[in-house]
């Protein structure tokens, strides 16, 4: 081969090597809640971008951010709140860098600016001057009509907390509110306990007094949420109304971010009779700039510090998966991924840290607001496994205003119950096996898990199974579920067959199985449920023909701790159920019931749990001497 043939044969091979570089594609790995992982893969799916996202796998969003944190992925969809978790974990390596706003302010700052509305003819003078006027509400709880007045408030002097020792910390609140407005309209649910919610409203009238049905004050009510706090100052007489910029906008027909404005809800209402009233005492025309006490910064995409030189390559990949899937036939996927028609990614030109970004708003403030909890719960645990879980529970709830705030406390394996006992701790968190085995104990159960309607344990077999095999035939059940091997030795009870847990075992393909109702569909046609009495019926008669001889998980505290301290510590774990329980809209936040980490199942709480509930077993009291006895304690 002569050398200018080697030649040519080298730049040949080069010129290959470059082509083959030339297609490479640069991905980003984008985490999500495993709920959702399959509306990510559908509407991120475009091979011929060059840019491509791949879609990572998290339990919830609080592991996704612990995968970015970890480069096991490069940025997830966040909401402030987790902003919050994020800049208490690294600050410095995290960054928001795109945002989901709406097309009626895509250029606005933050999503909503919280304001007080004044009329400007009673000349206030200071955020002291609140006292005693009638106040109007967005509604009870709530952000811009509850949570960061209170906040502000607070902080100002102006509002304290009822000092009464034998109120509740809720109701601590509500009659602060009560003493320093002379009337209001604040509707919404006081009271998960409607007798408690009924009562309290009756108390302190005065808080619904302003509402357009003062005698329920719950929604729909004309003078509450946003639109409706204005209307009640305006149309109905009050004082102060707590709202957003945009919604006084739109009453007054000033115009919203860009756009034109447009005709006056209240055609007859004049800029000039109201005035925006400031921290600082002073008042500012509705027409101009507002003076806000508290921004709430909208949702975005925050990555780690590694992306931070190539963001850009990432925006516009973004910016082409939004429009795609606002066209996508498939709604409910797209809502799943944030996607909404009536909004649009905009693109930061220099990311933001969280932590700036909440302090700028203002909003760091309102995230950590105590209310009126003073204490925290020491909650005890005995493994690692599970102090990690608490700590990532203790920092989803915070974020989110569960309160009273948790602490997660250690101690050994069997240790936490005495913690409790001497005031160590102040719950412990305990399996039915693990639970006091008589009433004399120093500790008392307050909730207990509770399950779905169709998640009771049942024995099925098939339509033809005879009767000397419903006496006789092993089982197959789940081992590594406690509920499935309390209902397996419950259904040998029946059957006259006496085995230990730990002499129980599980045979594969055995005539007859321990599942959950909810997994009967699966199990093909022609299945019968056989009965503690051991007759068979229909699968539909799951709830009255069922073998579940389950203790559920109880929340533990002292006998002898205050009845405060004990609805505190009720309070927080209900609300954390509602928040981030089965079904519950913040489940991918935090999923509270669910596999932990890969093969650690029921760490703290049973997995197939739902929620927390006041009552025991919801299939029927179970005699905790019985089950004792069954499991060989």
């Amino acid at each position: 081969m002569t050398v200018s043939n080697a030649l040519l044969s080298v730049v040949a091979v080069l010129l290959l090597i470059g082509q083959s570089h030339g297609q490479q594609k640069e991905t980003f790995k984008l985490c999500v809640p495993h709920q959702i992982m399959d509306a990510c893969q559908d509407l991120m799916a475009r091979p011929d971008a060059a840019i491509q996202v791949q879609c990572i796998a998290g339990r919830d969003r609080m592991e996704c951010l612990e995968k970015v944190k970890a480069r096991e992925a490069d940025f997830v969809a966040v909401d402030p709140e987790d902003m919050y978790v994020a800049y208490h974990m690294a600050n410095q390596d995290f960054s928001v860098f795109t945002e989901f706003r709406t097309l009626e302010e895509p250029k606005a700052e933050f999503r909503y600016e919280g304001i007080i509305l004044v009329r400007k003819s009673d000349n206030f003078r200071s955020l002291a001057d609140i006292r005693g006027k009638k106040s109007c509400h967005t509604g009870y709880g709530r952000n811009v009509g509850y949570k960061i007045p209170i906040t502000k408030l607070k902080s100002a002097g102006v509002f304290k907390l009822a000092t009464d020792s034998e109120l509740s910390p809720l109701e601590k609140e509500l009659k602060g509110l009560s003493d320093l407005f002379g009337s209001a309209c604040l509707v919404g649910k006081y009271s998960p306990n409607d007798e408690v919610n009924r009562l309290l409203k009756k108390r302190y009238s005065n808080l619904c007094a302003l509402c357009e049905r003062p005698e329920v004050c719950d929604y729909p009510d004309k003078y509450s949420g946003y639109d409706g706090a204005i209307r009640c100052l305006v149309e109905n007489n009050g004082d102060v109304a707590f709202t957003k910029v945009i919604y006084v906008n739109k009453y007054f027909g000033l115009p919203v971010g860009g756009a034109p404005a447009k005709p006056a809800l209240n055609p007859n209402a004049r800029t000039e009779d109201y005035v925006y009233l400031c921290e600082d005492g002073s008042t500012r025309p509705i027409t101009g700039p507002a003076c806000s006490w508290a921004q709430r910064p909208w949702q975005g995409y925050m990555g780690n510090g590694d992306i931070n030189s190539r963001f850009q390559r990432l925006q516009q990949r973004l910016q082409q998966f939004y429009q795609d899937a606002k066209n996508s036939a498939d709604t409910d996927k797209a809502l799943k991924m944030w996607v909404d028609r009536k909004n649009v990614l905009v693109d930061r030109e220099v990311p933001v840290q969280p932590g700036d970004h909440l302090n700028r708003a203002q909003y760091k403030d309102v995230i950590e607001r105590d209310g009126p909890f003073q204490n925290k719960i020491k909650l005890c645990v005995t493994s690692l496994i599970e102090l990690n879980k608490c700590e990532v529970m203790q920092k989803a709830a915070y974020s989110r205003d569960v309160r009273p705030a948790f602490e997660c406390v250690m101690k050994g394996k069997g240790s936490c119950v005495e913690a409790v006992r001497r005031g160590e701790a102040d719950v412990v968190v305990l399996k039915g096996e693990d639970q006091p085995a008589t009433s004399t104990s120093d500790l008392k159960a307050i909730l207990f898990e509770k399950y779905d309607d169709n998640d009771v344990m049942v024995a099925v077999a098939d339509k033809d199974i005879t009767r000397d095999q419903v006496l006789k035939a092993p089982l197959e059940f789940d081992a590594s579920d406690p509920r499935a091997v309390s209902a397996a030795l419950f259904f040998n009870d029946k059957r006259q067959q006496k085995a230990c847990p730990n002499k129980l075992a599980s045979s594969q393909g055995a005539p007859i199985r321990i599942v959950s109702a909810q997994d009967l569909t699966r199990l093909g046609a022609n299945k019968r449920l056989i009965c503690p009495n051991l007759e068979l019926q229909a699968i539909g008669n799951y709830q009255a023909c069922n073998v579940d001889y389950t203790m559920p998980t109880g929340i533990y505290v002292r006998k002898d701790i205050t009845g405060q301290l004990e609805d505190n510590i009720a309070h927080a774990f209900v609300a954390l159920s509602d928040k981030f329980g089965h079904g519950a809209k913040n489940e991918v936040v935090y999923e509270m019931f669910g596999e932990f980490k890969a093969g650690e199942k029921n760490v703290l709480f049973h997995d197939r749990a739902a929620k927390f509930g006041v009552a025991g077993n919801k299939i029927g009291e179970v005699d905790p001497a019985n089950y004792r006895r069954l499991m060989c304690l």
